[in-house]
C-alpha cells in the first residue's frame, strides 16, 4: 500500500469529513472574540487543533467499542467503506490512532492551561470525560440515554464559549447564544442516527433516547429541538445579543424541515443516509451563516 492509499484509508477511518462539526464552532468562537477586539492567531490555532483532535479521538473510541460490541447499526450504510468494518485496519491500529489524537489534544490543553489558567482545566476535564466515556465502559454515556445531551454540550457551548473564553479570558452571552443552534443541530445528528439504529440498539442494550421513549416520540423531540434552535437565534437578535445578520440563518429552515421529514420515515432504512447527510449539512451551514453574520 502506497502513501496515497494509506492516507485515504485513514482519512476514511478518522471520519475526516465529520470533523467539520467541531471545526466550525471553534471558528465561530474565534470570530466572536475577534469582533470583540481580542484575538491571537497562535492561541486560536492551538485550541482549534486540540478540539479537532479530541473530536477525532472520540470518533475512534466510538467506532472501536461499537465494533467490539457488534453494535454497527447502519454504519455500513453511512460509512459503507469503513476500513474498520471492511477489515482493512485492525482494532489495535484504531487504539494507536486514538492515542495519537489524545496526546496532541492533551499537549494543546496543557499549553493553554499554562497560558490561560484554570478555566482551561475545567474545559479539559469535561471534554476528556465526554471523549473517554461517550461509548466506552464503565460509564458509556450513549448507552445510558445521555449521549445526545453530551453532543449538545460538547459541540455547542463547550466549543464556542470555550474558544471565546480561551482567547478573551471572559464569558460572552453572544458566544453562548450562538452556540445553542450549533449544539442542537449536532445533537440531532446523533438523535437521528439512534432513531434509525433502534432495532440494533435494543439488541445491544443501548438505552439511548429512541430506545427509552420510542422512535415516534424521538421524531417529535427532533421537531421540538429544531424549533428551539431557531427560537434561540431570533431571541438573541431581539435581545441585541446576536447581530441582526444572524437572521440569515433562517434560510436553513427548509433544510431543517427536510431533515425532520426524512427522519419521520425511519421504517425505511434507505432514508437513513439522506437524513444524516442533510442533518450534518444543516449543522454546517448554520455555523457558516452565523460566522458570516458576526463578520458582517
Amino acid at each position: 500500500m502506497n502513501i496515497k492509499e494509506t492516507m485515504v484509508l485513514w482519512f476514511k477511518a478518522a471520519r475526516a469529513p465529520f470533523l467539520i462539526i467541531s471545526f466550525i464552532p471553534a471558528v465561530l468562537g474565534g470570530i466572536i472574540a475577534y469582533t470583540d477586539g481580542v484575538f491571537d492567531w497562535w492561541t486560536f490555532i492551538i485550541v482549534t487543533v486540540g478540539i479537532v483532535m479530541a473530536h477525532s479521538a472520540a470518533d475512534f473510541i466510538d467506532d472501536y467499542f461499537d465494533f467490539k460490541n457488534g453494535n454497527l447499526g447502519n454504519k455500513e450504510q453511512q460509512f459503507h467503506d469503513s476500513p474498520l468494518i471492511d477489515g482493512k485496519i485492525k482494532t489495535g491500529h484504531v487504539l494507536i490512532a486514538t492515542l495519537i489524537c489524545l496526546v496532541i489534544a492533551l499537549a494543546a490543553g496543557v499549553y493553554l492551561l499554562i497560558e490561560v489558567g484554570m478555566p482551561v482545566l475545567y474545559l479539559m476535564l469535561a471534554g476528556t470525560f465526554i471523549v473517554m466515556f461517550y461509548t466506552s465502559p464503565p460509564i458509556r454515556l450513549n448507552y445510558r440515554g445521555l449521549g445526545e445531551t453530551m453532543l449538545f454540550f460538547a459541540f455547542g457551548p463547550m466549543i464556542v464559549v470555550g474558544v471565546y473564553l480561551v482567547l478573551t479570558h471572559n464569558f460572552s452571552w453572544a458566544s453562548f447564544f450562538a452556540s445553542i443552534p450549533l449544539g442542537i443541530f449536532t445533537m440531532n445528528v446523533g438523535l437521528i442516527s439512534n432513531i434509525f439504529d433502534y432495532d440494533d440498539d435494543v439488541k445491544s442494550g443501548k438505552k439511548c433516547i429512541p430506545v427509552r421513549y420510542g422512535q415516534k416520540r424521538s421524531v417529535q423531540l427532533l421537531t421540538l429541538t429544531t424549533i428551539l434552535a431557531y427560537i434561540s437565534v431570533i431571541a438573541g437578535v431581539i435581545l441585541v445579543i446576536l447581530p441582526l445578520w444572524s437572521l440569515i440563518s433562517l434560510i436553513t429552515l427548509p433544510l431543517a424541515i427536510m431533515v425532520v421529514l426524512e427522519t419521520s420515515k425511519y421504517d425505511d432504512n434507505s432514508k437513513y443516509t439522506p437524513a444524516m447527510g442533510k442533518a450534518i449539512g444543516l449543522s454546517t451551514v448554520m455555523g457558516i451563516l452565523l460566522c458570516i453574520a458576526f463578520i458582517i
